[in-house]
């Protein structure tokens, strides 16, 4: 049996050229990249600093991240069509997935199902090895504006790099860009305006989240609207308590004399559906329960928190009606995936290095076995093999690469790590990829950076 690759797929010609480079012109690199972030961080941006920051792109083949984008676009097709069956009975949707009470009653699904720019964007999570890709996570609308943001920041870096500069590389060809993808999509889902105006929907509880992060993630929020201004679109970052509805029936903000052209959720919106009854046809907050308020898009609608790891399972059902296998091998997978609910809870602490407990629908809530004490393993198992929302995914040791760094800002070093793959996914195609790495170790969660978390961005060559 063939073995299974450990590694990210790297154009090594490349990879060694530019990391000789490096070798060669250490000080003029560690000038460089000290210059670039004074000069972000007095534009008021926060970068990661140090051993986070990687000193190349990972060079990777554009096929496989072509491949990964489409074949997860048709797979997602599929899932929609799925979806919309589901949700033409009521109470069908939560026969088939653990959804928070109340779900069917205040979320108009058909609606959002049928928005247009449902698939228009997306930024799952997984991991791309030399021979398979592998998704962990389907983050369909919630965290793309930070992610976007900063890999804007990180293009700029390679813009001007003096390694890749000497070398000839061309940097526009082969870094895709997020941004510009997910500005194109806000202005193309805004209906027409003199003076465009777009309202940031968050909850007032995840926001609180958010300001709880590192500075960078809010930066980015700032830096993603300062981007909208350049191209004439006003915005403004609101929660649930300031839009409101105008008696003309569009969106209005409290104290804001604008009417907004566009709402645009930029968190997971999951905190909504903890009072459902809000949401309810003449609850407080019905206008937020479709995929319209007026003549106002909402994008993306809340229907969309069903696009979380806990449809997985579903998705995993419909894999016989697609194609696995590019021609030359290469796979599209999903991590196994189901509901632990009702399991004997010794299936998952007999074998705890094996699974991965994630809670689903409801915000999050991530356990990898591996790194679990055997104690709060084993209370996670019988919490999950005992109540609705959580999912158990098969553990996936993320692929390796090597990641040219700074420690202390100063020194070059070539650090073993691993990487999870955020691919950017714009109408079905790939629009740019970030590299998020840490040194080498098993049982990572980058979504809860770990020490010496790194971002970064690959190339597609």
């Amino acid at each position: 049996m063939k073995r299974l690759s450990r590694r990210v797929p790297v154009d090594s010609q490349l990879t060694r050229l530019v990391d000789a480079a490096l070798k060669r012109n250490v000080s003029e690199v560690r000038d460089f990249t000290h210059r670039f972030h004074e000069r972000w961080k007095q534009w008021g941006i926060t970068t990661i600093r140090g051993s986070g920051w990687a000193l190349r792109p990972l060079f990777v083949p554009a096929k496989r991240l072509d491949f990964l984008a489409s074949s997860l676009h048709h797979r997602l097709v599929g899932l929609r069509a799925r979806l919309r069956e589901l949700a033409a009975k009521k109470g069908a949707l939560s026969k088939v997935l653990p959804l928070p009470d109340g779900f069917e009653d205040a979320i108009d699904v058909p609606a959002g199902l049928d928005s247009h720019d449902w698939l228009s964007h997306l930024r799952p999570d997984g991991f791309l090895f030399e021979d398979r890709y592998v998704l962990s996570e389907l983050n369909f609308g919630n965290g793309i504006s930070v992610s976007c943001g900063y890999t804007e920041v990180v293009a700029d870096y390679w813009r001007e790099h003096p390694v890749l500069k000497k070398l000839g590389i061309d940097v526009t060809r082969f870094h895709r860009r997020p941004l510009p993808r997910y500005l194109h999509t806000i202005r193309r889902a805004m209906r027409p305006s003199a003076k465009p105006f777009v309202a940031l929907l968050t909850h007032s509880r995840e926001w609180e989240v958010i300001l709880s992060y590192p500075k960078r993630v809010e930066d980015q929020f700032d830096y993603v609207q300062r981007e909208l201004y350049r191209l004439g679109v006003d915005s403004r970052i609101v929660t649930e308590e300031q839009l409101v509805v105008g008696r003309d029936g569009n969106p209005r903000i409290v104290g804001d004399a604008r009417r907004p052209d566009l709402v645009m959720l930029v968190t997971i919106g999951s905190s909504f559906l903890d009072e459902p009854k809000l949401l309810r046809k003449g609850g407080a907050l019905s206008h937020l329960r479709g995929s319209r308020i007026g003549e106002v898009q909402i994008v993306k609608p809340l229907a969309a928190t069903l696009m979380d790891k806990g449809v997985l399972p579903l998705l995993q059902q419909l894999e016989p009606n697609f194609t696995k296998r590019a021609a030359d091998g290469f796979r599209f997978e999903i991590a196994p995936t189901h509901f632990p609910k009702g399991q004997a809870a010794g299936k998952y602490t007999k074998a705890k290095d094996r699974w991965v407990m994630k809670r689903a629908f409801d915000g999050k809530d991530t356990h990898i076995g591996v790194a679990r004490s055997e104690a709060l393993w084993r209370e996670v198992a019988q919490v999950a093999t005992r109540e609705d929302g959580y999912v158990a995914q098969e553990y996936v040791s993320m692929p390796r690469a090597r990641i040219p760094v700074f420690v202390d800002e100063k020194h070059l070093e070539f650090v073993e790590s691993r990487v999870e793959l955020s691919s950017f996914i714009y109408d079905g195609a790939f629009g740019g990829g970030a590299a998020r790495h840490a040194p080498d170790a098993e049982g990572l969660v980058m979504t809860d950076p770990p020490k010496d978390y790194g971002f970064s961005t690959v190339f597609g060559v």
